[in-house]
Parts: C-alpha cells; sequence; structure tokens
C-alpha cells in the first residue's frame, strides 16, 4: 500500500518546500519515496536541482498529458546526494504553465482529480512506499483533490491567529469530508515566549489536537538547498521524526483520526 502524504499551508512562505523535502529524504530512508512539486504558482525544484534534463513536468502529469514515470527524477542520478530511494517531479517554472494552471483550477478540471484517483503510484515497475504532494494555498480546487486521496495531511502555519482561522475553516469544510489523519505543524515557534505558549492554548483549545512546533532555523534561513536539507545535520529532521514514525507504521485511517 502507498502511503500518500500532502503538505499543505494557510499561505505562501511558511516553510513547507523544507519541511516536506526533509520529510521526503526522512521517508526516503525507509522506503521508496516520491516528492511531487505541487506548488505550481511558485515552483523551485527544476532550478534548485541545476538540470534542465527533466523531460515532463508535475503540470503535465496531473492532467494526464504525461506517466508519472515520464515525469520523474531518481534524485541520485542527477545530484552529489547520499543514497536514498528518492524521487522527484518538479512543476514547470515557464509562466505561462503556471497561468494555465490557475486557469485550470478555476474550471475545477476534472482531469485533475482523474490522474490522483486512478494512479497505480508505481515508478520503474515497482511500487512506491511514500508519496509526498507539495501543494500551493492558492490553488482550492487542487487542495480539495489531493485532500481528498491523501491518507496524511501535514499542514503548516505560522504562529498566528489569522492563520490558525484558515485552518479552521479547511477543517470544517474540507478535510471533515474526508478520511485523511491531520497533522499540524506550526513552524517558527518561539520557545519560551509568551506569546507563541498563548497561541499554542489558543490552538490546542480551537483545534482540539497538539501541534508539531518547530523553531526558527537560522541555517534554512537562505532558501531551499538540496544538499542542507538531505543532510543528518539539518536539525528540522529533529522535529519531524515523530511525524515520520506515525507514517511509516501504516495505521489504519478512519473518520475518528480526522
Amino acid at each position: 500500500m502507498t502511503i500518500i502524504i500532502s503538505l499543505q499551508s494557510s499561505r505562501s512562505i511558511s516553510g513547507t518546500t523544507s519541511i516536506a523535502l526533509t520529510l521526503a529524504y526522512l521517508l526516503g530512508t525507509k522506503g521508496r519515496t516520491l516528492y511531487i512539486e505541487g506548488d505550481f504558482l511558485n515552483p523551485t525544484l527544476s532550478q534548485i536541482m541545476h538540470t534542465s534534463n527533466f523531460r515532463k513536468y508535475s503540470n503535465d502529469w496531473i492532467i494526464g498529458e504525461a506517466s508519472l514515470n515520464d515525469s520523474c527524477v531518481e534524485v541520485n542520478d542527477r545530484s552529489r546526494l547520499p543514497p536514498m530511494n528518492l524521487y522527484v517531479v518538479a512543476a514547470n517554472d515557464l509562466d505561462d504553465a503556471r497561468r494555465r494552471m490557475e486557469v485550470l483550477d478555476i474550471q475545477r478540471d476534472k482531469r485533475l482529480l482523474s490522474t490522483l484517483e486512478n494512479e497505480k503510484w508505481m515508478v520503474g515497475g515497482k511500487p512506491l512506499d511514500y508519496v509526498i504532494i507539495d501543494t500551493s494555498a492558492l490553488l482550492n480546487y487542487l487542495l480539495a483533490t489531493v485532500s481528498y486521496v491523501s491518507n496524511y495531511l501535514v499542514y503548516v502555519i505560522k504562529p498566528n491567529t489569522y492563520e490558525l482561522a484558515i485552518l479552521e475553516d479547511r477543517i470544517k469544510k474540507i478535510y471533515s469530508k474526508f478520511v485523511c489523519v491531520v497533522r499540524p505543524i506550526v513552524n517558527f515557534y518561539q520557545p519560551g515566549d509568551e506569546n507563541a505558549k498563548n497561541f499554542e492554548r489558543i490552538f490546542i483549545k480551537r483545534i482540539g489536537i497538539e501541534p508539531v512546533k518547530i523553531p526558527y532555523i537560522p541555517e534554512l534561513k537562505e532558501g531551499i538547498d538540496l544538499t542542507r536539507l538531505f543532510n543528518k545535520n539539518n536539525r528540522l529532521q529533529n522535529y519531524l521524526v515523530e511525524i515520520m514514525d506515525e507514517i511509516i507504521k501504516k495505521p489504519e485511517i478512519s473518520s475518528e483520526s480526522i
């Protein structure tokens, strides 16, 4: 059984991509893992991997114009990174490709759901153990379709009540309609700060569960860097171990998990 994990957020610049890639690295040490860049409005992967050899993109795959096998790249083949069972699919960073995805999302193009529902989740003729789909906060229909197929939904917010209100709204209007495990993360949390502690109390009262708390990590401030993220010294990994351990146990998913 392939476990599908979606990474979602309330707004851009929440640190979602760094968290998604770090989690992909961790899961890649446990089984065959695929990271799909579904943030079509702010793609970075094709640039940071320093390669023009992506034959197809996640844009092509999600609407059925390319197979998953043709779209993915094995990380070990294209970078000076440690061995791992990790594949990636990049989003097209051209402006026309971004605008096209915005239009398809507004039109609620049924090909998005069809691809996600019918995908066999195999690469190189072998099944994947884990798939991570990194999403954009601004593509509403895509968020709904990805949520529908997800076993786990890792939701990242900054510690403010505005983003908390968005999470509450999505739980009521989207996530409550599907069977998935929702695991919230408060990123850029300030341990020891009284405002942060108060926010955590409000969070638990309104959402009903305690979030994973990740403090500001200075060495990650320069942006996405795979050699830094895919490294045992990446401190972000320490805060994701609990989520990773839960995922690899493959629990029975039920409506009580939400």
